[in-house]
């Protein structure tokens, strides 16, 4: 698959080459090994015929990834003796690498989030040009690299923002408001202007109720213990605030649901400026220094405001909250949310005296649990206490409202006795009878259509092995044991349908409905479900013409490696190609190891291995069939790289010219096709 997805890749390679002319020395500077290739050696010569030698991909100290490049193998044995540890350093990249076993074809190298920009934080001017402080995606604020304009240049909404937020006019200086409630004004569209999405009536409900408590100061509890939003009418709460020129904001949850607020501001609200305070203490010191307050830098003849805050909003968690609370003590916040507000029990006395330092005018509590009469006066007391001023507190539970046999049920329950927590799970049980919600929970628990994190990465990890096949999901079955037919059914058709709808101009973390997209590459996807679908006709040809070559002429003699070799022929290309339709993509050892082919004694003889040393007499001795996957993995590329050629020369001799590439187009249409009578 890499020679078709790196045809298929829009972003160039700006991977640097070594050149054999450089000296040795810079290696002294060499911060990691991240790979090992046979690549072509560069010359300025030009040479007959290239020369492949081992090379690693190396990171270098003080550079990011965009920097790293590819040092030829000789060029480290010239170190070895100068440079201490770094043999050392080699024989431990090999070891890693032996020990990733059938993983080491899914290895990444350097990930694509790893060169993509995420934030872009400070700036300075050096020898007459600029440079940027960047922080990429999947890295934390520990890894922050100055680059050049001209490194950063694709990512100009970046730029853009990072202008905006530092010199431009995004805001004025945030106000105070005398709030009261005749000045209260409720909001009555499901799409108001200061979120990007629609709401349900249902959060529209818990907005103006969270609008009303703000505007009489008061400290509130919303409770939701069937998670229906909490999450979305809080941030709509603070956007709509937003908008009326108040911030700054501190939001408190647990580490595993931070994430999750992320991608719910990046979604509901990204006009604001979420700042996720955490990780190690040097990650938390870069963001002290460069996303609180507002440099005093001059850009385009603008000078910075110092000792204003920048951000609008800060995510952290109740350990860093702990840790620092000196840090966040200093700032006066409008509001403060408090995910998971029952840890403010005596179970956790900590997160309840760190936030009592604080100065805040407005606290809300979220919660998931059914509030008890118990629960509800403890809280409304620590929400006083909370509070710098004396003031009226009061305390609401809004839950979802029961049908009328539920309320019945409900009533005759009071008389018996304190019996909430069953009312809880029968209402639970009287949801899943309907139609299943879209998205349930959150962080670790975070359903889409009933699928939890692992089984929409099973779902995702068999389309990448068997592709669609003919969407009647067979293949889903086995490694879905514990989901019905239907509801494999139902979430295969929504993730198909997110992938022809998704155009990643924007890159957003989510779906438009707010669905998760981690793990999920579209192009890669489309290109797999598109070749295992190309693949499945081969089978087809080869079933009821077995005589008939698998390619044309003309597509044999663009691909050299097509025409018969010695050991290897068009009818063992045959083998492979029926042998990856059983097995899917990827299973190369099961293949090897499949006595239905044989291929393993046409693979020996191909490679003029004996087929006794397949025979593993030392229990830690590494699996010599890996050798053989690792040729039929490069020969399914060919076969790959061949059916894409065909594919692509059919698609355009019928006139047919768009943005897409031809393969990500066919699958497209096949699928809307498809999705429409499913």
């Amino acid at each position: 698959m890499a020679g078709l997805v790196g045809r298929l890749s829009a972003r160039p390679d700006r991977t640097p080459v070594y050149t054999p002319d450089e000296a040795v020395g810079p290696l002294i500077a060499m911060e990691k090994i991240l790979d090992s290739q046979m690549r072509p050696m560069a010359s300025n010569r030009p040479v007959p015929k290239q020369v492949f030698v081992n090379q690693y991909l190396v990171k270098w100290k003080g550079f990011s990834y965009l920097h790293c490049s590819w040092v030829p193998e000789h060029e480290f044995e010239k170190a070895y003796k100068s440079l201490r540890g770094l043999e050392t350093m080699v024989n431990q990249f090999h070891s890693t690498m032996e020990s990733l076993g059938n993983k080491v074809y899914d290895f990444v190298a350097i990930p694509p989030e790893w060169t993509t920009v995420d934030r872009i934080i400070s700036f300075r001017e050096e020898d007459g040009q600029r440079k940027y402080l960047v922080k990429f995606k999947g890295l934390s604020y520990a890894e922050c690299y100055w680059e050049s304009e001209s490194d950063i240049s694709t990512f100009q909404n970046e730029l853009r923002r990072f202008i905006d937020i530092n010199f431009g006019n995004r805001r004025g200086i945030y106000v105070d408001h005398e709030r009261n409630h005749e000045g209260f004004k409720q909001i009555t569209s499901l799409t108001p202007e200061f979120i990007t999405g629609s709401l349900q009536p249902y959060h529209l409900e818990g907005l103006n109720f969270l609008r009303s408590a703000w505007s009489n100061r008061t400290h509130v509890v919303l409770a939701d213990n069937m998670w229906l939003g909490t999450r979305i009418q809080s941030i709509a709460f603070l956007a709509s605030l937003f908008a009326e020129n108040v911030a700054p904001f501190l939001v408190v949850a647990p580490s595993s649901t931070l994430r999750n607020w992320e991608i719910g501001f990046a979604t509901w609200a990204p006009q604001m400026n979420v700042v996720v305070y955490g990780g190690t203490s040097q990650a938390r010191t870069v963001i002290v220094q460069h996303e609180f307050y507002l440099s005093r830098g001059r850009m385009n003849g603008v000078r910075g405001e110092t000792n204003r805050i920048k951000f609008d909003v800060i995510l952290t968690s109740y350990e860093i909250l702990d840790v620092d609370t000196a840090v966040l003590k200093p700032i006066n916040w409008k509001c403060t949310i408090v995910d998971d507000g029952h840890r403010l029990e005596n179970e956790n006395p900590k997160l309840f005296y760190s936030l009592k330092q604080f100065t805040c005018e407005n606290h809300v509590l979220l919660t998931g649990r059914p509030l008890r009469v118990v629960n509800s006066e403890q809280q409304a007391e620590q929400l006083s206490a909370l509070g710098k001023r004396k003031r009226n507190q009061q305390i609401v539970e809004k839950e979802s409202e029961p049908t009328d046999g539920e309320a019945a049920r409900q009533g005759n329950k009071k008389t018996r006795g304190p019996c909430r927590r069953r009312t809880y799970h029968r209402r639970r049980t009287h949801l899943c009878s309907g139609p299943r919600p879209l998205i349930e929970g959150q962080g670790k628990s975070l359903r889409v259509l009933g699928f939890r994190k692992s089984q929409r990465k099973t779902f995702l990890d068999t389309l990448m092995r068997y592709g669609v096949g003919n969407y009647d999901w067979k293949e889903f079955v086995y490694p879905l044991m514990w989901k019905t037919y239907d509801e494999i059914n139902n979430y295969g058709k929504l993730f198909l349908e997110h992938i022809i709808k998704d155009t990643q101009d924007t890159n957003p973390p989510t779906f438009s409905d707010m669905a998760p997209k981690i793990g999920l590459t579209r192009d890669k996807v489309l290109a797999r479900i598109t070749v295992m679908m190309l693949l499945q006709e081969k089978v087809k040809l080869i079933e009821n013409h077995p005589s008939k070559a698998v390619f044309p002429d003309h597509i044999i003699g663009r691909f050299a490696a097509l025409k018969n070799e010695k050991n290897w022929n068009k009818e063992h290309d045959k083998l492979l190609l029926r042998a990856v339709s059983k097995h899917g993509f990827g299973k190369w050892i099961d293949i090897v190891k499949d006595k239905e082919f044989e291929l393993e004694q046409l693979i020996c003889k191909a490679l003029k291995v004996p087929v006794e040393n397949l025979i593993r007499t030392d229990p830690d001795q590494k699996d010599p069939h890996r050798q053989l996957a690792d040729y039929l993995r490069k020969r399914f590329e060919i076969l790959e790289n061949a059916m894409s050629d065909e594919c692509a020369e059919t698609y355009y001799r019928n006139g047919i010219r768009t943005d897409e590439h031809p393969l990500l187009d066919i699958a497209i249409a096949d699928i809307r096709r498809r999705v429409s009578v499913m």
